[in-house]
C-alpha cells in the first residue's frame, strides 16, 4: 500500500456501534455493580410544588404549616406561608404527594397530587374557619399534561405499561406532540427523534439527570432497564433556562428507587421470529426460536428514612437473523439469511442516603455489556459485510440536594458516561479483503466490512458538573418569585482513528451486477472524471488523542406568580464553547445569551383555562463531527482518482470478471500511474478529482459556534372537569447558524506536501441561502369517561421546509455545499427550496383502556392503541458534470461530477406512505396477599399492527444518469449528458429513476408486520 507521508491529511466520516456478552445472576451482579460504583456515584431531576393559601373569604393566610409526605421521599418536608400566603417546597423526588395544610382555628386539608421531573405542580388551598377542626381529604389532581407556559407531558409506568407499545423512553417519547421519527434511518426501522422540526441529534435526552445522547448522531443510548424507569417527560417548547445544549426538546427519564417498603418485580418477555408475519416478496426464512427478555427489581431500605437501595437488571439475547439486499434486475438471485442481533446485559444500583432532614445524596451506576452479532453498516449484497463486535457501556453519576434555610436550596451534581466500539469493522487491512466496495448507483455495499475492526477502539464520552441554587421571595404587593441560578459545564469527549475501511480504501463504482448470488463490480475506463465512480482513499497519518468540547454554562431563571391570573417565566442563560480537537487544536471558543421568556394567563384565577405565550432561543451543543473535522488527528482524508485502466464487467453478456480478480486490476493500474503519490490532476497528466485534508485543505478559522432556534409560542389549556384535560400548543421556529463549507475563489489555495496544489475549504457558519422553518400545532388530550373507561390522544400538524437537511444516514450532522464551487451550481436546481426530509404533515396517536373486570384478586384490562402518520417527502436527486460547461476561473482542482448534486424533481416530489397501526394488549393480574405484602401476578399479551399493514418507511432513492450509466456501444440504454445551465433534462433520456426506486429492499424499511408477543411476571 502506498501511503503519501504528511501529517496534514484527515478527516470525514460514518458511524459506528454496539457491545459485549456475560451471563450472571442479574440481581447478584446488580448489587456487585453497586457496591463498586458507591465512590463514583446522577442528577435526579426533582420537582417542586408551590401554590397560595387563603380563608374562605379569599383572604392570603400567612403562617400555614404546609407538609409534604410520599413514599418516594425520605422522611417529611415542611414550610410556612409567607405573608401572601404563597408557599414553595422544590427538591421533591418524582412521585405521589400527600400535601397537608394546617393553622389554628382552621380545616386541616389533605391534598394528592403528582410530582413530575423538572415539572412545578400548582397547589393552592382554601381553609375555612371553623371552631372543630374538621380534617378535609380531597383527591388532587393527576393529569399529567402541563398547564403552564412550559409545554410538557409526563407518562408514567403504570400508563406505559398499559398501553401495546415497548416500555422504553423511545416508544414513549413518540406519544408526545410535536416528537416525530422522522429524522435518518440508522439502525432499520428505528429512525431518529426529531422534536419540533429539529435536526435529530439536537435533542438532550437524560436518564436520572445525566445526558445519555450519543455524540455524533444524539439518539439516546440504552442506558435504562424498562422495569426501573419510574416516568419520562418531554419538554417540546417553552423551555426554561435551567436546560441548554439543545435546539430540539428535553427529555427527562426518571429510574425507581428504594424506599420505607420492599418493592420488586420479575419479568420474563418471550418473542420469536416467525411470530412475525411475512413481508410479501421480501421475508426470507425465518428463524423459530423463543427469544426470552428477562428483567428484575428490587428496592427497599439498608435504615429507614436514612438509607434505600435500588437494584436491577436485565438479559436479552436477541440473536435470530436478517437478510441482505438484492440489486434491482438481478438474476437468479434472493436475499442471504444471516445470524444477526444484540446479546446484551444491562444493570442499575442506586443508593440514596438522607442523613439529615433536608438534605439527600444519590449515587446511582448503570452498565451495559452487549456483543452484536451479525453487524453491518448501510444496505449490504452480501454476508463478507457482516462482523460481530462489542460495546459496552457505564453511566456513573452522584448528587447532592439540600435545604439551607426555609428559602433556599441548593443542588450539586457529578457525572460522566462511557461508550466504546471494540472490534467494530473489517478483519483484513490488505488492499484485497480489506477494501469496501459501494455500488454507485444505490449506495449498496459489498465484499469487506465498513471501518476497521483491528485498529484502535473508539471512546464516545461525557462529563459533566452542575451547580445550582434557588431561593424562593413572596409578598403581597409582588407575588411569588422563584428564583433559580446556576452553572452547568459539560465535556464532550470522543476519541477516534476513524479507518473507513481495513485498508482505508474503497471503490465506488459505475454500478455493479448481481448474477446467481454473486456481485460484480462494473466500471467503465473514464480518466477524465466524466462518471460517478472513483477510486477513494482515506488514510489517517496522525494518532487523534481525545476531543474535548466543553460547553460552561450560567444561568438564572424567575418563576414568578404575580397575582392568582398572571405568572411570567422569565430567564437568561449563558452558553460558551470552548471545543479542542482531536489534534489539541482550540476550535470553538463562541459564547452565546439565550432569553427565555414566557407568560401564562389563567382569566377565572381557577385553572379552568389557561393561556400561555412565550419566547425563547435554545443554542445546540456544537456538533463533534463537525468541530473535529478540521483535525488531521484521527480523520481520515479523501482523496479520490478516476479510474483510467481497462473496463471491467461493462458488457453484461461477456464472461464476468469476480470482485477479488477486479479488484487486482484496478490496483494494478493504480500503482502502475503511480499510486496514491499521484497528485496530477485530472487534465493536468494526472487523475487526481478531488483532495480534503482535514486542517489542510479544510479549516476553521477563528471559531466554529453553535447553531441556534429561536422559537415562539402560543397555547391554551382547558380542564375538563375533574374528569380529563386538553391542551393546544403553536409553535414557530426559525434555524439559524448553519454549518457551511465555502470553497470558492476568495478563499485561497494550498499547497500539499507531495507539492500539488489544492483549493481551500472554510469550514464556517453561515445562513447566506440555507433555510429552516418550522410550524406545529401540537394538541394533547387525555379524559377518564368512567371508573372503567380511560382515553387520551394527540395530534401534530407540522410543516418542515427550507433547502437544508443538515443530516445523512452515514455521517450524522454534515455541512452545507451550496458555497462549495458556487460557478459549477444553481441553486434552483442544486439546493431546492421545499419541504424537508423531516417533514411530516400529520402525526396523531389514540388509545383506549378499559377495565374489563376489577375484584380483590382479579383484574382485566384491555387498551387499544391506533397510530397514524403521513408520509415524509424525497426527491429524485443524483449527479451532474457541469464542469464540462464551465471554464475554470482558477481553481486548482475543478470538482468531478460526484460533487455536483442535481435535483431532477423538487426536493419534496415524492413521499413514503402514510403509515397506520392498530395495536391491542391484554393486562391480566391476579392479586394475593403473602410475606405481609400483595404479590401481584401478570401476564401481558400484545397484538401489535393487529390488520397487517405493510407500508413503507424507508424508500430506496437510487438514480442514474450520464455520471453512472452512460449510453455506450455496451449500453445503448444508457442516459445522455446535458447541460444544467440552459436545458431541462428529461427523464428517460438524460436520468432515469433506479429499478427500485420508491420501494422498500429490506424487511426493515416496512413498518412491523403483525407481530405476537407476550410478558409475564411478579409485582410485589
Amino acid at each position: 500500500m502506498l501511503y503519501p507521508a504528511s501529517p496534514w491529511w484527515g478527516a470525514q466520516f460514518e458511524e459506528r456501534s454496539p457491545l459485549m456478552k456475560s451471563r450472571a445472576l442479574v440481581l447478584s451482579v446488580g448489587l456487585a455493580l453497586l457496591l463498586t460504583a458507591l465512590p463514583m456515584l446522577a442528577q435526579i431531576p426533582t420537582g417542586t410544588v408551590s401554590g397560595k393559601v387563603t380563608s374562605a373569604e379569599g383572604e392570603a393566610l400567612p403562617g400555614v404549616m404546609v407538609t409534604v409526605t410520599s413514599p418516594s421521599l425520605q422522611g417529611t418536608r415542611d414550610t410556612v406561608t409567607s405573608e401572601g400566603g404563597e408557599y414553595n417546597i422544590p427538591l421533591l423526588p418524582p412521585g405521589e404527594y400527600e400535601v397537608s395544610f394546617e393553622l389554628e382555628g382552621f380545616s386541616n386539608p389533605k391534598r394528592t397530587v403528582k410530582v413530575s421531573a423538572a415539572q412545578q405542580i400548582r397547589l393552592d388551598a382554601e381553609l375555612s374557619n371553623t371552631a372543630v377542626s374538621e380534617e378535609i381529604v380531597v383527591t388532587g389532581s393527576y393529569e399529567t399534561i402541563s398547564t403552564a407556559s412550559e409545554a410538557a407531558t409526563t407518562y408514567e409506568k403504570d400508563f406505559v405499561e398499559s398501553l401495546p407499545i415497548e416500555r422504553n423512553i423511545r416508544e414513549t417519547v413518540l406519544l408526545t406532540p410535536g416528537v416525530g421519527a422522522t429524522g435518518v434511518a440508522t439502525d432499520g426501522r428505528a429512525r431518529g427523534i426529531s422534536i419540533a422540526g429539529s435536526q435529530s441529534y439536537e435533542n438532550l435526552f437524560l436518564v436520572n439527570g445525566v445526558a445519555i445522547t450519543e455524540n455524533l448522531r444524539g439518539q439516546p443510548f440504552d442506558l435504562f432497564i424498562e422495569d426501573a424507569i419510574e416516568e419520562t417527560t418531554t419538554t417540546v417548547s417553552g423551555v426554561s433556562a435551567e436546560f441548554g445544549r439543545f435546539s430540539g426538546g428535553v427529555v427527562n427519564t426518571i429510574t425507581k428507587s428504594g424506599g420505607n417498603e420492599i418493592h420488586g418485580s420479575v419479568r420474563a418477555s418471550a418473542t420469536n421470529q416467525t411470530w412475525e408475519e411475512k413481508i410479501p416478496k421480501i421475508t426470507g426464512v425465518q428463524t423459530d426460536d423463543v427469544k426470552e427478555r428477562f428483567e428484575a427489581t428490587l428496592g427497599g431500605w439498608l435504615w429507614k428514612d436514612k438509607i434505600w437501595y435500588f437494584l436491577a437488571g436485565r438479559d436479552f439475547e436477541n440473536v435470530t437473523s436478517a437478510q441482505t439486499a438484492v440489486l434491482a434486475g438481478a438474476t437468479n438471485s434472493s436475499p442471504i439469511r444471516f445470524t444477526a442481533g444484540p446479546d446484551q446485559q444491562r444493570y442499575e444500583g442506586k443508593l440514596t442516603l438522607s442523613p439529615f432532614q433536608g438534605h439527600r445524596l444519590i449515587g446511582s451506576y448503570i452498565s451495559i455489556e452487549q456483543e452484536d452479532i451479525g453487524n453491518r453498516f448501510g444496505t449490504i449484497l452480501d454476508t463478507n459485510s457482516v462482523v460481530n463486535r462489542k460495546t459496552p457501556q457505564e453511566l456513573m453519576a452522584l448528587n447532592y440536594t439540600g435545604v439551607l434555610t426555609e428559602n433556599f436550596f441548593v443542588e450539586a451534581q457529578y457525572s460522566e458516561r462511557k461508550f466504546t466500539f471494540e472490534g467494530s469493522g473489517s478483519r483484513f487491512t490488505d488492499l484485497i479483503n480489506g477494501t469496501l466496495m459501494v455500488d454507485g448507483v444505490t449506495g449498496f455495499r459489498w465484499w469487506s466490512p465498513t471501518f476497521c475492526g483491528v485498529c484502535t477502539d473508539e471512546e464516545r464520552n461525557n462529563e459533566n458538573i452542575l451547580a445550582k441554587g434557588s431561593w424562593f421571595l413572596s409578598s403581597a404587593s409582588t407575588g411569588s418569585h422563584d428564583l433559580s441560578f446556576g452553572a452547568d459545564s459539560y465535556d464532550d469527549q470522543r476519541l477516534a482513528n476513524n479507518h473507513q475501511s481495513g485498508s482505508d480504501f474503497r471503490i465506488i463504482t459505475r454500478t455493479a451486477i448481481q448474477r446467481d448470488g454473486v456481485v460484480y463490480p462494473v466500471l467503465s475506463s473514464d480518466p477524465t472524471a466524466l462518471l460517478n465512480q472513483f477510486i477513494q482513499f482515506n488514510p489517517i497519518l496522525q494518532e487523534a488523542t481525545t476531543t474535548r468540547f466543553k460547553t460552561n454554562s450560567l444561568y438564572i431563571n424567575d418563576k414568578w406568580r404575580l397575582n392568582d391570573n398572571w405568572s411570567f417565566n422569565i430567564g437568561l442563560r449563558y452558553d460558551a464553547n470552548d471545543g479542542e480537537d482531536s489534534a489539541g487544536r482550540k476550535v470553538a471558543d463562541d459564547s452565546r445569551i439565550s432569553p427565555r421568556l414566557s407568560a401564562a394567563w389563567d382569566p377565572k384565577a381557577n385553572g379552568d383555562w389557561v393561556f400561555s405565550f412565550s419566547y425563547g432561543e435554545y443554542v445546540a451543543a456544537i456538533a463533534n463531527s463537525q468541530a473535529n473535522s478540521t483535525s488531521a488527528a484521527g480523520n481520515p482524508a479523501q482523496l479520490r482518482w478516476a479510474y483510467g485502466g481497462p473496463s471491467i464487467n461493462t458488457d453484461p453478456n461477456a464472461p464476468l470478471i469476480s470482485t477479488d480478480a477486479a479488484l487486482r486490476q484496478i490496483f494494478d493500474w493504480f500503482n502502475s500511474v503511480g499510486g496514491a503519490n499521484n497528485t496530477n490532476a485530472v487534465g493536468r497528466g494526472g487523475f487526481l478529482t478531488s483532495v480534503d485534508i482535514p486542517g489542510g485543505t479544510t479549516v476553521i478559522r477563528g471559531s466554529l459556534d453553535s447553531p441556534f432556534v429561536r422559537e415562539y409560542s402560543v397555547g391554551a389549556a382547558k380542564r375538563l372537569g375533574n374528569r380529563g384535560i386538553a391542551r393546544a400548543d403553536y409553535v414557530h421556529r426559525d434555524y439559524r447558524d448553519f454549518y457551511s463549507s465555502r470553497l470558492d475563489l476568495s478563499t485561497g489555495q494550498v499547497t500539499t506536501p507531495t507539492g500539488g496544489r489544492s483549493d481551500l475549504t472554510i469550514l464556517e457558519n453561515s445562513n447566506d441561502g440555507l433555510e429552516r422553518v418550522y410550524d406545529g400545532l401540537h394538541t394533547q388530550l387525555q379524559y377518564r369517561f368512567s371508573d372503567k373507561l380511560s382515553g387520551g390522544a394527540v395530534y401534530t400538524w407540522s410543516h418542515l421546509r427550507g433547502t437544508f437537511d443538515g443530516e445523512t444516514a452515514a455521517s450524522g450532522p454534515v455541512s452545507a455545499l451550496i458555497d462549495s464551487y458556487p460557478e459549477y451550481k444553481e441553486a434552483r436546481w442544486n439546493n431546492p427550496r421545499g419541504d424537508l426530509l423531516l417533514d411530516q404533515r400529520h402525526r396523531a396517536s389514540v388509545w383506549l383502556v378499559y377495565d374489563l373486570f376489577r375484584t380483590s384478586h382479579h383484574s382485566l384490562n384491555v387498551s387499544l392503541l391506533q397510530t397514524y402518520g403521513s408520509g415524509i417527502p424525497y426527491g429524485a436527486v443524483n449527479r451532474v458534470n457541469s464542469r464540462a460547461f464551465v471554464t475554470n476561473p482558477g481553481y486548482a482542482l475543478t470538482p468531478p461530477a460526484a460533487q455536483i448534486n442535481y435535483y431532477y424533481t423538487n426536493r419534496d416530489a415524492f413521499r413514503t406512505d402514510d403509515i397506520t397501526a392498530t395495536n391491542l394488549t391484554f393486562n391480566y393480574a391476579f392479586n394475593v396477599p403473602a410475606f405481609g405484602k400483595d404479590i401481584e401476578l401478570y401476564l401481558q399479551p400484545e397484538i401489535l399492527n393487529v390488520f397487517n399493514e405493510h407500508g413503507v418507511i424507508n424508500v430506496n432513492t437510487a438514480v442514474q444518469d450520464a455520471t453512472n450509466s452512460p449510453r455506450s456501444a455496451t449500453n445503448p440504454n444508457g442516459l445522455l449528458p446535458f447541460n444544467p445551465f440552459t436545458e431541462t433534462p428529461v427523464e428517460g433520456i438524460h436520468w432515469r429513476r433506479g429499478g427500485s426506486f420508491g420501494k422498500g429492499v429490506i424487511e426493515t424499511d416496512y413498518q412491523t408486520p403483525r407481530t405476537f408477543r407476550f410478558s409475564l411476571g411478579v409485582r410485589f
